[in-house]
């Protein structure tokens, strides 16, 4: 095992925060898993905590007999969805204050309008493919609650999206841990990737409609 702990773990805060993890997982790996799980699902932490790359280091270990697949998984869902939850009322909280702070102002409520339909007719699937990518997934919840998506139609997405993503790095993990490093640098270049396309599809709807107004004015 003394082999994991020298792959280039070097340069950023992250890498020297896992270095300092790894030694400890024999001990407190499910401790470790449900922490770094956690604290990637709050919208507040979720953009810097490697909770995906401490998943597949888990399922590493796991393969090595340290700990048990089936309660990496576990530990996995059970710190997501706690995560999700207090992402996603966060979102409701803010939500009404947002409705009853600009109700008197139309273009901000008509924005909103806009994005409880999106939820509406695309949340489910907004859900499930934004657990799946790193930088995406803590904003998530806190949206889905601004936008008033119910509870059980976000918990119906959620689920299976956690369940799913929990199951598929605790295996890559196991199956191909000796690469965690490349596997986690791919699903983080594609989370970021679809921020930044999200960013400039939404820049240049914006550009759009005020072309638009200017005409119309």
């Amino acid at each position: 095992m003394d082999t994991v702990y020298n792959w280039g773990m070097q340069g950023s805060l992250v890498d020297r925060v896992l270095d300092f993890f790894m030694p400890l997982f024999s001990y407190w790996g499910y401790a470790i898993v449900f922490g770094g799980v956690f604290l990637e699902s709050l919208f507040l932490t979720g953009w810097i905590a490697p909770g995906t790359t401490v998943l597949l280091l888990a399922g590493f270990y796991a393969a090595h007999g340290e700990l048990n697949p089936l309660m990496v998984t576990t530990t996995a869902v059970v710190a997501a969805l706690l995560g999700d939850l207090i992402g996603f009322f966060i979102g409701r909280r803010l939500g009404r204050g947002l409705i009853s702070r600009y109700r008197d102002r139309p273009r901000i409520m008509r924005g909103m309008d806009r994005g409880q339909r999106y939820f509406r007719r695309y949340g489910g699937l907004t859900v499930i493919l934004g657990r799946m990518l790193s930088g995406v997934d803590a904003f998530i919840p806190v949206t889905a609650g601004i936008n008033r998506m119910s509870l059980g139609a976000y918990l119906g997405f959620d689920i299976p999206g956690i369940v799913l993503w929990s199951a598929l790095f605790t295996c890559l993990g196991y199956f191909l841990g000796t690469q965690w490093r490349t596997i986690d640098r791919i699903f983080d270049a594609l989370g970021w990737g679809l921020l930044v396309l999200l960013a400039a599809v939404a820049a240049a709807w914006y550009l759009a409609w005020r072309r638009k107004v200017r005409r119309t004015a």
